[in-house]
């Protein structure tokens, strides 16, 4: 059925705004809804979709379709009385009645699973594969990480695991990352996560590819004939150093400028899912040389008086140790962390964890927590972090001020978390061009 008029509720989201992106391009009229402006809403505009930050402005109509976020208390909002019809889906929903007409290549994991999309998605593309995608990043080749492509040409997509939103899409093809604790709140404990993931595994219908070093992936049992990347000598692709695989007997090297191990592993695994429909690894090689990443993974904002500015969206633990593992390999001299933490319930959950990784760091900065739309949780506070190596100051307005009488030429500074943090690195750099 065609709609008149395609609603996206909560289109400032990085995965509502892809899809947003992917209607458009498909010659949809699409029309997004978010409470604030943004750089994301900005995007939209850019590529010609008008976005409305009152709910005043839409009203329920028959003849269109409304797509909301799970950030959009739609049952108890101006829709309670429609939410259940056939023309207002979820994400979730939208996303499994895509599944049931294209063909799925799905990318999923805790960690790594957006910026394997698009290099999976820049692979296709490259070797001039129109393929449609589907991920919740920005590229700087790109923009918002939607597009439509040739109709009988598949769709990758980035396989969501936040709220299960993956449990009913139908996948084709499959690469599983890794699987770590993350989502607690939703699964209540490690063993629900893990089955979400084994669930979505069982039912994939043609080539499942899993990271054979991963211990909680290896100890599912039953899966149905995967491929298997990693250094375990059983791998189909065994993995000798990083960036460095063999299969059938061919060496490959990896070279890339993307800054990190666990980067390198990723891109094998999209290698092996471009292999399985038809690109040869050689063009998948080529195809990665180009690739610059997506936008807040590991991304180098600039350099003033020589002190290197990066921004970093990780905000789980495993995320922040390869992250400041791959930095700290990057300099003879000091990496300074500033860390905003996200959510008062993944604070409380991992602050140890959090704190372990910090401690990686020559000297870190823990901001107040971002509450992401969370009530405060009495004795969780950001001030816990604090000691020898790491300093608590409350904004990160102060920040700028403090860092410029510590850092030396040669200096790395690092910028993380999945908050409003990513709009401090710009004014580090400014700050010391002008002090």
């Amino acid at each position: 059925m065609s709609y008149k008029n395609i609603y996206i509720l909560g289109v400032g989201g990085s995965g509502m705004s892809s899809i947003a992106k992917y209607l458009k391009q498909k010659g949809d009229n699409v029309i997004g809804y978010d409470q604030r402006k943004s750089y994301v809403t900005n995007l939209l505009n850019q590529d010609g979709i008008k976005v409305v930050h009152t709910l005043d402005e839409i009203t329920y109509k028959p003849e269109s379709l409304y797509i909301y976020s799970s950030a959009i208390p739609i049952e108890s909002d101006r829709f309670e009385d429609f939410y259940d019809k056939e023309n207002v889906l979820s994400r979730p929903e939208y996303l499994k009645n895509l599944s049931e007409n294209h063909k799925i290549i799905g990318i999923t994991g805790t960690h790594g699973k957006t910026s394997t999309t698009a290099l999976l998605s820049h692979i296709f593309h490259y070797n001039n594969v129109n393929v449609s995608y589907l991920y919740g990043g920005i590229t700087t080749f790109n923009g918002i990480g939607g597009h439509y492509g040739d109709p009988d040409q598949p769709l990758i997509l980035e396989t969501d695991e936040a709220f299960n939103t993956f449990e009913k899409i139908k996948i084709s093809d499959l690469l599983v990352l890794n699987v770590d604790s993350d989502h607690l709140d939703y699964f209540k404990n490690l063993d629900n996560y893990k089955d979400a993931f084994y669930k979505v595994m069982k039912n994939v219908t043609d080539n499942l590819v899993i990271n054979n070093d991963d211990l909680n992936i290896k100890s599912m049992k039953e899966l149905k004939n995967p491929v298997s990347y990693g250094k375990d000598i059983a791998a189909d692709f065994k993995v000798q150093s990083p960036g460095t695989f063999i299969y059938e007997n061919n060496k490959y090297e990896i070279k890339s400028d993307i800054i990190g191990d666990h980067f390198k592993a990723n891109m094998l695994g999209a290698i092996i899912l471009a292999l399985l429909n038809g690109i040869e690894i050689k063009n998948s090689l080529n195809a990665i040389e180009s690739f610059a990443g997506v936008k807040r993974r590991i991304e180098l904002i600039g350099i003033s008086k020589g002190v290197l500015i990066y921004d970093d969206y990780g905000h789980h633990p495993t995320e922040m140790e390869a992250t400041i593992t791959a930095l700290k390999q990057q300099t003879e001299r000091k990496l300074y962390v500033v860390f905003q933490p996200h959510r008062y319930t993944r604070t409380m959950e991992y602050f140890n964890s959090f704190k372990d990784s910090l401690k990686l760091a020559d000297f870190a900065i823990v901001t107040d927590i971002y509450p992401a739309g969370e009530s405060p949780i009495p004795g969780i506070s950001s001030k816990n972090f604090e000691e020898d190596s790491i300093k608590y100051l409350k904004s990160i307005r102060y920040v700028p001020e403090y860092l410029s009488k510590k850092v030396q030429n040669g200096d790395i500074v690092l910028t993380l978390g999945a908050g409003d943090i990513t709009l401090l690195g710009p004014k580090i750099l400014k700050y010391l061009n002008e002090y």
